[in-house]
């Protein structure tokens, strides 16, 4: 039985984002599959504990706080990226559980706090290594290549905070990446020269129904649905933009759009005057569960301006039977390669692709082979062995 080890910045219940869950899904099914699992995680204190057959070690940070600790000044979050570049300060403990450890091979599921330099402690070891890009952490300082716009490329800054990154890279074996867009983006940069290449989804279609549990196109009461993080990277103003677009005036006195999640006040005071001024019907009903949200809209929409490097909520969409109409960046048209009418780019097609849904003139596609928890995991032994 093979000596697995997951490095990642944080392991439920810390959570900082979709990585950690990834994470936390991928240790579990690896270790139902037969695999003895430890998972190196950082934390604010030093712990140890075992969880659904699962070793889980928390060490603590080594730099000027940890990254799940939001609130810093701007001088301090880039002092703090060139200590995390290359973080000499956490080699220590770092060897000596890769000594205690011992495993056969390492999986770096989420670099930040545990640093590159990981890489280059665990190859000089002979040990495995495999990393999963899960974000452009790599590549840029603020993890979305998001700066007003989407980054073309990298910027100066980001190209010097992030070169010993870069430079580690080369010991790394094999990389994952959660999509082909994510892997080609930071193979195009230059990163990972050595590493072989794979594209493995991340699990999260493990909760599937047969039928849809809400038909709002059988009794004229349409409901579009919104869910994440409500910032203005997401695009939902675009959404809304969308709606207004909406010539046929009955279709619109029918149509409510939800948008479940939280964010910033002041931004979700600005779409709550928009679709006032509007006359769009909108509820915002704040963090919900995925599903529970899922199973009450006839159409989800994902109109993310920044490129996603996957889109978790397409194939949580998918599994519940609702269809997706999504924002043809990133990874997400790998994701509905088998709905390309379901994709656009500016508010004019999302509107037609709306119009054209409520009027049964196009119909999605589910086809969730590709994403479902056995396809993954076979995907997984087969790299692993």
């Amino acid at each position: 039985m093979k000596n697995v080890l997951i490095f990642c910045r944080a392991y439920p219940p810390s959570i900082g984002g979709g990585g950690e869950i990834s994470t936390k899904m991928l240790a579990e099914k690896l270790s139902e599959f037969g695999y003895q699992i430890n998972v190196v995680a950082v934390n604010s204190v030093k712990e140890y504990k075992k969880e659904s057959k699962v070793t889980i070690y928390k060490i603590p940070y080594r730099n000027l706080y940890w990254s799940l600790e939001k609130k810093n000044s701007k001088i301090v979050k880039l002092l703090w990226h060139c200590i995390d570049s290359n973080n000499i300060f956490m080699k220590k403990q770092l060897n000596q559980l890769l000594d205690d450890i011992n495993p056969d091979i390492i999986i770096t599921s989420t670099i930040e706090d545990i640093s590159s330099i990981v890489w280059k402690i665990a190859s000089a070891k002979q040990i495995r290594i495999i990393h999963i890009l899960r974000s452009y952490s790599l590549l840029c300082v603020n993890a979305n290549m998001y700066k007003n716009e989407n980054c073309n490329e990298q910027c100066g800054g980001c190209k010097i905070l992030t070169y010993p990154k870069k430079f580690n890279s080369k010991y790394v074996t094999d990389v994952i990446g959660i999509s082909q867009y994510i892997l080609d983006k930071h193979i195009a940069n230059g990163y990972f020269p050595n590493a072989l290449q794979n594209v493995i989804y991340n699990m999260c279609l493990d909760d599937k129904i047969d039928t849809k549990k809400y038909e709002g196109r059988n009794n004229d009461d349409y409901r579009i649905g919104y869910i994440g993080r409500i910032h203005i990277t997401k695009g939902i103003e675009l959404l809304l933009e969308a709606i207004n677009n909406i010539k046929e005036s009955s279709l619109c006195r029918r149509i409510t759009v939800m948008i479940a999640g939280d964010g910033d006040e002041e931004y979700i005071h600005t779409l709550k005057t928009i679709a006032y001024e509007n006359k769009i019907n909108a509820v915002f009903l704040g963090n919900m569960n995925a599903n529970e949200f899922l199973d009450t809209i006839d159409l989800l929409v994902v109109p993310s301006l920044w490129q996603e490097p996957f889109g978790r909520v397409v194939i949580e969409s998918l599994g519940r039977k609702v269809p997706v109409a999504a924002k043809s960046s990133g990874g997400i048209p790998e994701l509905l390669e088998n709905n390309k009418n379901f994709l656009f780019n500016s508010s004019e097609q999302l509107t037609n692709i709306i119009v054209m849904y409520f009027n049964f003139q196009i119909e999605f596609k589910f086809d969730t082979v590709a994403f479902e928890t056995e396809t993954i995991l076979s995907k997984w032994s087969s790299l692993l062995r």
